[in-house]
């Protein structure tokens, strides 16, 4: 788009400037194809190879934490390495279709994000330069800040009816996949040692599927299972396996291997409503961090277009985000008389290309 001449393009000659530029489509597809494939940090080998690496010293974790539990040692099972194949091929597969795929097509046929992108800023750009609404540099630098605010959307809808964006999904699903994959082959270790309890960890922030079993020792089978305790609750009453329950997406809880008759649960009690107010208090942090990113982004892609006016507002928009996220850490905290929140400036981060 830098090279086409924009900004000297009037209505007398915009529809002959859009025929050109949509001519120019497959070589931005192919320059895309070859960009993702010089620098592609999301390449299956290395994903596969992240899941099984940390997947290993996740067993001989547990394996250290069980023996301090009183289990006697176990090779591996065969299920627990077959699981942990599955997740690094499936975590492969997600960010191939969903990613790589949303951003280029190496299907002619088939029209990709870059190019569908590309589309949109062409015929909203020169619909307004056609009507006499505004200048065509003007048209192009607001359909291209149109699509930078709304960020590359993946073919992923939420419960809520929203677009998932690349970095966004990105971001969740190489999270989750650490989570799960630490947890899921805990519970598997466990297994192979016929130990089905565990002490769940505790934070002073949870979703409310994870709030009331918090802290507390639980089962890590359904109640079917012949190894079951009656005396505690199973994750598999607390949405279990669901996104939004426990170990969903994002869910931060760790369940440590727990022998009920040798061990002592001194993991700190919080009130569950109150763990489920700071949840969605912390919620409201991460909308003001997105917030962020989102003028930090808007600043790029001014600069990037030479629009000091929109960079200049931009920034003063930033800092004013800044402003609003320090002051609301800092009252939350004093009216709930602890810290709950954090500044975590890696959350504010915004990366180039994303």
């Amino acid at each position: 788009m830098k090279d086409a001449d924009y900004k000297h393009v009037d209505q007398g000659d915009v529809l002959m400037w859009q025929m050109q530029q949509l001519n120019n489509m497959n070589r931005l597809n192919d320059e895309a194809v070859k960009a993702l494939k010089d620098k592609d940090g999301l390449s299956e080998d290395a994903i596969r190879d992240f899941v099984k690496f940390h997947g290993m010293k996740i067993i001989d974790e547990v394996d250290d934490e069980l023996k301090r539990a009183g289990a006697e040692p176990q090779p591996v099972s065969e299920r627990a390495k077959q699981a942990l194949g599955a997740l690094a091929a499936q975590t492969a597969k997600d960010l191939q279709n969903n990613i790589n795929e949303t951003l280029v097509s190496r299907n002619r046929g088939r029209e990709s994000g870059f190019t569908k992108a590309y589309r949109q800023v062409l015929t909203e750009s020169t619909t307004a330069t056609v009507t006499g609404y505004m200048t065509h540099e003007q048209a192009v630098n607001r359909a291209v800040y149109k699509l930078v605010d709304k960020g590359f959307q993946t073919p992923l809808i939420d419960k809520g009816g929203r677009g998932w964006s690349v970095d966004n999904y990105a971001r969740t699903v190489l999270y989750s996949t650490a989570n799960r994959t630490f947890n899921e082959l805990r519970l598997m270790r466990m297994k192979d040692h016929g130990l089905v309890t565990a002490l769940m960890s505790s934070h002073m922030a949870s979703r409310p599927a994870c709030a009331p079993i918090q802290g507390h020792v639980v089962n890590v089978v359904d109640h079917s299972d012949p190894d079951f305790d009656k005396r505690y609750p199973t994750i598999y009453d607390h949405e279990y396996g669901e996104p939004g329950g426990t170990q969903g997406v994002n869910c931060r809880h760790i369940l440590t291997p727990f022998n009920p008759e040798t061990m002592e649960n001194h993991e700190p009690q919080v009130n569950p409503a109150q763990a489920i107010r700071n949840g969605e208090i912390i919620q409201r942090q991460r909308a003001k961090e997105r917030a962020i990113r989102s003028a930090k982004r808007r600043i790029f892609t001014a600069e990037a277009l030479g629009d000091e006016k929109t960079a200049n507002r931009a920034k003063a928009l930033l800092r004013s985000r800044q402003k609003k996220l320090r002051a609301f850490i800092k009252d939350t905290n004093q009216s709930l008389d602890q810290d709950i929140l954090v500044r975590d400036y890696s959350r504010e981060k915004f990366y180039p290309g994303t």
